[in-house]
């Protein structure tokens, strides 16, 4: 009889035992970045893994059951889950683990309120690819139970409207959101497929920008707000005395400081007469409330990392959806609702969403890295693909960094965003998109967010030859060749009026219609990023937005930019400041040349004159740059080599373009044998943005990059793999910088052993994409 019983006792051991297993065996997963033949790769049990990756619509269980299946004969590396909301709630942003002030490690609603939870969502994918590996997606907005109790947590803009966005300073929100994102990580850790969870993508709120910019609403009025201004005044400025000369207001006190109201949406004449750049004495109750954003939104992101970091003791990934620093400029209604006419001028988003000075927050426990969409002001057929994250820097400092590849297609009848059109632009767009990643050092990933966009057979083919391309690519040595460098500044705004306007032309535009047509590859990094002992070197380093001088950056651009025949790029506000003061005095110490200054907003555009200089040789005639939008002061080059005249105003014979040698200049045109070294360098100043590509290629080549194409087509490449994106049919040509065996990576073709050259016939829209090999 005990014997029996033991028997039973066993059984029912192994019965729950096999209740509580996962729902694929094996040993528990362990995932973590680390540096992979020169790119942040994802480590699984030690192991690096490439990981092609879909994230289905996980809130549509009919859409995720006919979407998902398609992607499993792939053998993908991963897929996301989606945290679904209650289907018996109104609210879009009801949230299975928060509601109201209750937030849980359990789900708050029972079980028939619960639509498609994970645990489905994870059994279907691991029944059909029991491979794959799960990343969990979540976001971190309030749920309208929330808000019900915390009204006075709340956002309120100049004309006293509540709207529907908890304020920055709300440390109710900041805590309530990091403990959500806590609890969703603990729960995911008990679930039956928690051993095959590699990591967590967090989407902040609304993708890390803050709502009420969006609508240029940039100033919050709320009580907390208030309170925090004041409080943030007192430790700034320790005295009333100060307080009331740098705002040379006499009545002002700690009790009474209002936040500032924004000049921006003052009267037309106020605000097109206002300069751009700015005094301090002009703009410092702009300054301080932009500083006070910043500093409490790396606050409230401490706060995040810190919870998400102690919700699990194994080792995962955590990915972020915020620091979009390459969107410098971004303005968002005036791109995505189709009703909605462009401001005349608008707050830069990113600085009044507090992401400023971001490559503080990169080495904080608890972040591994971004994960956001792509650009989509220019990311359809013969555009660009251009993560909103800051990816190069991201990926310098050696996090991961995953970007959407949400591209729009024929199949979901979705008109918008690029869309594309056919088979063919589907495969150009995405060869593209797959290109860039491998070429820069990040990871792409298919997702569908609205309708049904990988549909057919013929889509599924091509993706089956990307998923093959990203699992072989695990092995390939990535290393940024020298080409172009575009350094931000993420501060810079603190020496303007505060609108976008100006960094949408020189930092969005500039990169789209100028850099990334030129044949030379380009990057984007972060003005601390210079300080890096392994930023790569390159030959031409554009600063479009580095206003500020003082003799700390100085001496960073002496070491590590100002040398060895590099060619330097200043755009028309280059040094306008020295933090205090806008003039020429502060732009001739950055730059190195003198300048005409004139005090007035005006148009910029910009005619080549001079054709016998080795930048501006072979440039067509009409070769005219700039565009309408209004800024100032100006600066005019005084010396230099004269390349191009200004159109300005009253017509006067103002230099638009120049070109001044420092020591031995220029590596592409310097014939001495000697080595170049530090001091030996040209720079360029211009006074309108953006440049065309022709421009950007002179450039280039009298620096001594390698030119790898003429044709204004779209061109990507590292030491391992070089792209050709195009809409224009023809015979087409990249010129190696050596001899190499040449593979197409589409088709999987041998092109050639030994190649200087590779020359092709490109049927529009395509993308041609080659391995490249050291010759034997």
């Amino acid at each position: 009889m005990l014997g029996l019983n033991l028997v039973v006792l066993l059984a029912v051991i192994v019965c729950s035992l096999a209740l509580c297993a996962p729902l694929r065996g094996g040993e528990p997963l362990s995932a973590e970045i680390r540096l992979h033949k020169g790119r942040p790769t994802v480590f699984i049990n030690g192991r690096p893994e490439p990981l092609p990756t879909y994230s289905p619509r996980g809130w549509s269980p009919d859409a995720f059951k006919v979407a998902v299946p398609r992607f499993f004969p792939h053998k993908m590396g991963a897929y996301f889950l989606v945290v679904p909301r209650p289907k018996t709630e109104s609210d879009f942003w009801a949230d299975p683990f928060w509601r109201g002030d209750q937030i849980s490690n359990v789900p708050l609603y029972p079980p028939q309120q619960l639509s498609f939870m994970m645990d489905e969502q994870a059994e279907c994918i691991l029944k059909g690819d029991p491979d794959a590996h799960l990343i969990l997606r979540f976001g971190m907005h309030e749920p309208w139970s929330w808000r019900k109790l915390h009204e006075d947590q709340y956002f309120v803009n100049d004309d006293g409207q509540v709207l529907d966005t908890p304020s920055m300073a709300s440390e109710l929100f900041w805590d309530a959101a990091a403990r959500e994102a806590r609890c969703l990580i603990e729960y995911s850790e008990t679930r039956p497929w928690s051993d095959r969870i590699i990591g967590y993508a967090n989407f902040h709120r609304m993708e890390g920008t803050h709502d009420p910019l969006l609508d240029g609403w940039l100033f919050d009025h709320s009580a907390v707000m208030t309170q925090t201004w004041r409080n943030y005044l007192k430790d700034k400025y320790g005295t009333v005395e100060k307080l009331r000369a740098a705002y040379g207001a006499p009545d002002i006190t700690f009790e009474n400081a209002a936040v500032p109201r924004d000049k921006l949406r003052g009267k037309a004449p106020e605000v097109w007469s206002a300069l751009y750049w700015q005094d301090a004495k002009d703009n410092q109750p702009l300054r301080d409330y932009l500083l006070l954003q910043r500093d409490l939104f790396h606050r409230g992101f401490h706060k995040v990392m810190e919870q998400s970091c102690a919700a699990t003791d194994r080792k995962r990934f955590i990915v972020y959806d915020a620091l979009k620093q390459t969107m410098l400029g971004w303005n968002l209604c005036g791109f995505f609702q189709m009703d909605r006419s462009w401001s005349t001028a608008y707050p830069e988003t990113l600085a009044g969403s507090g992401h400023m000075n971001v490559t503080e927050l990169y080495g904080r426990p608890g972040f591994d890295g971004l994960i956001t969409p792509h650009d989509y002001q220019a990311r359809g057929v013969g555009g660009v693909y251009e993560p909103e994250g800051i990816v190069d820097s991201i990926v310098l400092h050696g996090k991961y960094f995953l970007s959407e590849m949400d591209t729009r297609s024929y199949s979901g009848a979705d008109p918008h965003y690029g869309c594309a059109r056919d088979d063919r632009e589907f495969a150009a767009v995405t060869w593209r998109n797959l290109a860039t990643s491998l070429t820069r050092g990040f990871n792409s990933y298919w997702m569908d967010l609205q309708t049904d966009w990988f549909a057919t057979e013929e889509i599924h083919r091509v993706i089956q030859r990307q998923v093959e391309v990203i699992k072989q690519s695990v092995d390939w040595p990535h290393e940024t060749v020298p080409g172009i460098a575009m350094i931000l500044d993420d501060s810079a705004v603190l020496e303007t009026n505060g609108a976008g306007n100006f960094f949408n032309e020189a930092v969005m535009w500039e990169q789209k219609m100028g850099m990334a047509r030129c044949g030379v590859p380009h990057r984007i990094y972060m003005m601390e990023d210079l300080q890096l002992d392994n930023f790569p070197r390159h030959r031409v380093y554009y600063f479009p937005n580095l206003f500020r001088v003082d003799e700390e950056r100085l001496a960073l651009l002496r070491r590590k930019v100002f040398r060895d025949g590099n060619v330097v790029v200043w755009g028309p506000g280059s040094g306008i400041s020295d933090g205090t003061r806008t003039g020429p005095e502060s732009a001739s110490k950055l730059t190195g040349f003198s300048f005409e200054y004139l005090r007035a907003n005006y148009p910029r555009r910009t005619i080549i004159t001079n054709f016998e200089h080795p930048i501006t040789r072979g440039l067509a005639a009409d070769t005219i740059f700039g565009g309408t939008l209004s800024y100032g002061p100006l600066l005019f080059p005084r010396d230099g080599t004269w390349l191009g005249l200004a159109w300005t105003k009253q017509g006067c014979n103002y230099c638009g373009l120049a070109v001044k040698s420092f020591g031995r200049g220029a590596a592409g045109a310097y014939a001495g044998k000697e080595p170049l070294g530090e001091g030996d360098y040209d720079a360029v100043f211009t006074s309108a943005v953006p440049a065309p590509a022709d421009l950007w290629r002179g450039i280039a080549r009298y620096a001594g990059a390698h030119v790898y194409c003429e044709t204004n087509d779209v061109l990507m490449a590292d030491s391992s793999v070089v792209a050709l994106h195009s809409i224009q049919s023809g015979e087409k040509q990249i010129m190696l910088p050596g001899q190499f065996a040449v593979l197409d990576i589409v088709s999987g073709e041998m092109v050639s052993q030994r190649a200087d050259a590779i020359k092709f016939r490109l049927e529009a829209p395509e993308t041609r994409v080659f391995l490249l090999r050291e010759a034997q």
